[in-house]
C-alpha cells in the first residue's frame, strides 16, 4: 500500500510549493486539501464565495481529513476516521514566523471575511472571522489568534505519524526536507536526485532566489513597524514559537 501524505499548514506558509516538491519527487500520494476543480466551478457560479466548499469539506472529511489550512483534529478523533484506518496515512505540518506570517496574511489575506482592507495595526488588532472548513467554532480576537490556534493543533496529530516543518527550512533546504519525509517514513524516492520546482505558485515573477533573500535574511523586518510588533509580542504564544524555532522580536 502506498504512503498517503495528509499536509497541514496555515495560509502563505508555502503549502503549494511542498506538494509539489512531493509530487515530483516521492512515491506517495496527497490526501486531498482543497476542492476539486468542480467545487470550484460550481461555486464560482452560485451567491457566495465560500458555503460550497465548506461543505464540500464538512461532507468528507472522514475520507480526506478537512482542508489543507484547517485546524487540524486530535489523533483520538482522527483515528476513528476512514482515512486513517484505511491508508498507510501520514502528517506533514508546515509552520511561518509569526512575524512574517502576519505580515503575509495581511498583504495576501486569503477567505478573509469583510468588505475592506484595513491598515496594518488595525488588521493586527481586529477580528478575524473564520470560513466553516477552518474548524473553529469560537470567534477569534485577531489574526495573532488564528496563528496560535492552528499551530498548536498540529501538535494534536500522531506524534509518530507527523513531521513538522517551517517556511523557512523549506526555502533554505527544499531538499534535505524532502530526504527528511522520506527517510522518517520509509517511502521510495521516484529518482535518485532531487527534482526542485523553482517558480512561486502566487507570483511568477519571484523565483526561489527570491524567497531565500527575503525570508532568510528576513527583509520583511524593515516593513513591520515596532508598533505592531509590540502588538503581535502581546498576543502571540510565545512557548508556542519557541517550539517550532523562532524567537521573539524586540
Amino acid at each position: 500500500m502506498a504512503t498517503l501524505i495528509k499536509l497541514y499548514g496555515e495560509r502563505n506558509t508555502n503549502t503549494n510549493y511542498l506538494s509539489q516538491l512531493i509530487r515530483l519527487n516521492l512515491e506517495a500520494g496527497e490526501l486531498r486539501g482543497v476542492v476539486p476543480p468542480a467545487v470550484m466551478r460550481l461555486q464560482s457560479r452560485l451567491p457566495g464565495e465560500e458555503w460550497l466548499r465548506d461543505l464540500y469539506f464538512a461532507m468528507t472529511y472522514d475520507r480526506n481529513l478537512g482542508w489543507k489550512h484547517s485546524w487540524a483534529e486530535p489523533a483520538k478523533r482522527i483515528a476513528r476516521c476512514t482515512a486513517f484506518t484505511d491508508n498507510d496515512l501520514v502528517f506533514v505540518t508546515t509552520t511561518k514566523n509569526p512575524y512574517s506570517w502576519l505580515w503575509s496574511l495581511f498583504r495576501r489575506p486569503y477567505h478573509q471575511r469583510g468588505a475592506t482592507k484595513p491598515d496594518f495595526m488595525t488588521f493586527l488588532t481586529s477580528p478575524w472571522l473564520t470560513v466553516g472548513r477552518d474548524r473553529i467554532t469560537h470567534r477569534l480576537q485577531s489574526p495573532i489568534e488564528l496563528w496560535n490556534i492552528k499551530n498548536s493543533s498540529y501538535l494534536q496529530l500522531p506524534a509518530d505519524r507527523t513531521l513538522h516543518t517551517t517556511t523557512e527550512r523549506l526555502i533554505a533546504d527544499a531538499e534535505g526536507v524532502i530526504g527528511e519525509i522520506a527517510t522518517s517514513f520509509a517511502i521510495p524516492r521516484l529518482a535518485e536526485g532531487f527534482t526542485d520546482y523553482d517558480s512561486s505558485t502566487k507570483d511568477p515573477a519571484k523565483d526561489k532566489r527570491y524567497y531565500q533573500d527575503y525570508y532568510l535574511n528576513e527583509r520583511w523586518r524593515d516593513e513591520i513597524p515596532a508598533e505592531a510588533v509590540a502588538v503581535i509580542n502581546a498576543t502571540v504564544d510565545q512557548s508556542l514559537m519557541a517550539r517550532f524555532g523562532y524567537e521573539r522580536l524586540t
